[in-house]
């Protein structure tokens, strides 16, 4: 799941990925900065869910909740300017209208 994880961010956040090997993608920031990545190796170490929680911010909050949506995401709750939604290994993110 890692390889479709990292892909679905990739296309979610518009980013490039910067390493595709084997099971592992990372993608980063055009801009730089810290690379997010993926691997799918269990390596025996226990995973928090949600230990990281991305918030997008959108200008048309429709659009891009049917956009998320097409790409894999699932809906969890929505309020009147901010959604909550599971990518499609279940971690919860959310989007909220700008401004």
């Amino acid at each position: 799941m890692a390889v479709e994880l990292g892909l679905f961010w990739r296309d979610a956040l518009g980013w490039p990925l910067v390493w595709d090997e084997g099971v592992q993608t990372a993608f980063q920031s055009p801009a730089g900065g810290t690379k997010i990545a993926w691997d799918g190796e269990d390596d025996g170490t226990e995973c928090v869910p949600d230990e990281q929680r991305f918030e997008l911010i959108a200008d048309d909050l429709t659009a891009e909740l049917r956009r998320l949506v097409s790409l894999g995401a699932t809906i969890l709750a929505e309020e009147r300017h901010a959604v909550t939604l599971a990518d499609p290994d279940g971690s919860v993110f959310s989007v909220r209208e700008d401004g």
